[in-house]
């Protein structure tokens, strides 16, 4: 599907507030080109009739319209305002959340292929480029052109030759300039896009890598490169800018010329005595109204090339289709998940060494197995394969006698619950990170799973207790605390099986023993493999295996 076709398709579902935008961007368009019309007919007629050149001038039709025409586009304005806004922020959250959807089917290894920059950067500048397609482009052509039609059509009924001369400048020049201007965008608008998120890695690599940029006295050559692409940028984007200048300035000069033509036949038509002197005025400002709508256009034009940019790389992003197979007949839950290896061979790329040889290993339903080993033999790698993160190259993965290939991928994530050794905590509060869990948990279950892994003392420390927030990563927490609330977060699930990688990680052996005894509750009946280098506490008996 192409980038601009999975908008519309958002968009559809959006379309009262964007129908309701468009009406009230017309609508305050046309009371602006009232206004100024009807103030510029009453103030010329006002002033003929004080010269007593004009007789019998009724000041409160007029007057009452001017009146009208202002708060109309006041009204409107703010009512626009308020529908585009709220169109393009469902829309924005919708493709969010579009994104976030496709990037769930991509297994373990395709995610961590991706560029953090280059990923966070299509997540929130490539899709923040689009919140002005509607507003900024769409919407205000279609009201200008709709307005022109309106303009037209009044002209015409004071003379045809009137309105095609006035028009000509407007409704044929301008458009031709925003199209001329769109072509000459396109190729650095998308070098622009491009180069932002290659800054952004190259300067998170830097900061990040900065001990051993030093260490290989690469700090220069680091720092040179990131110059370098700033640079370009700057080129580019004083190249766009040039290009929104020139825009606005063919705009003004064709609005102008607009103007000079308006001014230049109503004149004529006052002459031939075809009309009044206030309509002259009434058709000069009409004019300069319409050309205000229009002003904006070209440059507007020129962004759209930017932001079809944006949004291709935003489906690039999406279109990434999961390298593992899925099942055409997905296979039931099993009422016993018993978990089989059978001969089972892995290796994370042709070139690289195995990390699983030969495995074999079978483990019943409700069965706690303890499996420990040096670091780097395979125990992270074993429990990927279980959550299907991989497909081993050789061998097959058995669970309740059915290949781990012929159940759902959204059942399989959602029976197995998984303790990575660094857990993952986002800039949230503390409820909403443990609600990740169980989005319908009471805060009375929330503060029983902190209880049970001890940390009931820290949630009446918290300044603003299950509210209180947390820094990316948890960074406002210790390294003990983290665990332990990716814990309590794991006790608020209900899955079959159970995969902990180093559980008691950070934990003092007091706290170790704690949060233990409630694992160790939680466990039964549930089958569960726990990796650690070293035997765990409590006095539950469970089968040890070294890889």
């Amino acid at each position: 599907m192409s980038p601009l076709r999975t908008l519309l398709h958002l968009a559809r579902r959006h379309q009262r507030w964007l129908l309701a935008g468009l009406a009230l961007m017309l609508l305050s368009l046309v009371a602006s080109t009232v206004l100024m019309a009807l103030s510029g007919w009453f103030i010329t007629a006002s002033a003929l009739a004080g010269l007593g050149l004009l007789i019998g001038l009724d000041i409160f039709t007029p007057g009452a319209g001017i009146r009208l025409a202002a708060i109309t586009r006041t009204v409107s304005r703010y009512g626009e305002r308020l529908a585009t806004h709220a169109a393009t922020l469902r829309l924005l959250t919708d493709l969010r959340l579009h994104l976030l959807e496709r990037m769930l089917n991509l297994d373990d290894a395709q995610l961590a292929a991706l560029r953090r920059g280059d990923t966070l950067n299509r997540l929130t500048g490539d899709v923040n480029a689009l919140d002005g397609l509607f507003s900024g482009i769409f919407g205000p052509t279609l009201a200008a052109v709709f307005l022109t039609l309106l303009a037209s059509a009044g002209f015409a009924l004071l003379h045809p030759a009137l309105s095609l001369a006035i028009l000509l400048p407007v409704f044929v020049l301008l458009p031709l300039t925003a199209a001329i201007l769109f072509r000459l965008g396109q190729r650095p608008g998308v070098a622009a896009v491009a180069i932002v998120p290659e800054l952004r890695s190259s300067a998170a690599d830097g900061l990040e890598g900065m001990n051993e940029l030093r260490a290989f006295d690469r700090t220069e050559a680091q720092a040179q490169a990131i110059s370098q692409l700033s640079q370009r940028l700057g080129r580019l984007q004083q190249r766009l800018g040039d290009m929104d200048a020139m825009g606005q300035s063919v705009a003004l000069l064709l609005t102008w010329l607009g103007l000079w033509l308006a001014l230049v036949g109503g004149l004529y038509l006052l002459e031939q005595g075809q009309i009044g002197a206030p309509l002259v005025a009434l058709i000069v400002l009409a004019m300069l109204g319409l050309g205000e709508a229009w002003l904006a256009i070209p440059g507007a034009w020129r962004r759209f090339g930017h932001s079809m940019a944006a949004a291709r790389r935003v489906e690039a992003l999406a279109a990434q289709p999961g390298q593992l197979a899925q099942p055409s007949h997905p296979a039931p839950w099993p009422e016993q998940p018993s978990i089989e290896l059978e001969d089972v061979h892995f290796r994370y790329a042709a070139h690289l060494p195995p990390v699983l040889a030969g495995i074999n290993l079978s483990i019943q339903h409700g069965e706690q197995v303890l499996l420990s080993g040096a670091s780097g033999i395979g125990k992270t790698t074993l429990a990927l394969l279980l959550m299907r993160q991989f497909d081993p190259d050789h061998g097959r993965i058995l669970l309740g006698n059915r290949d781990l290939r012929e159940h759902d991928p959204d059942l399989l994530r959602s029976q197995i619950a998984w303790l990575p050794q660094r857990p993952v905590l986002l800039r949230d509060s503390l409820a909403t990170n443990l609600r990740l869990a169980r989005s319908s948990a009471s805060d009375q279950a929330l503060a029983a799973a902190l209880t049970a892994v001890g940390l009931d003392t820290l949630l009446d420390e918290l300044p603003d207790g299950l509210a209180t927030w947390l820094d990316e990563d948890g960074a406002n927490l210790s390294g003990g605390q983290r665990q332990r609330v990716a814990l309590a977060r794991l006790l608020l699930t209900d899955p079959d099986i159970v995969l902990l990688d180093e559980p008691t990680a950070s934990l003092d052996r007091q706290s170790a023993d704690t949060v233990m005894a409630s694992i160790n509750q939680w466990l039964e009946g549930r089958t569960a493999i726990l990796i650690s280098h070293d035997a765990l506490p409590g006095n539950v008996q469970r089968r040890r295996l070294r890889l």
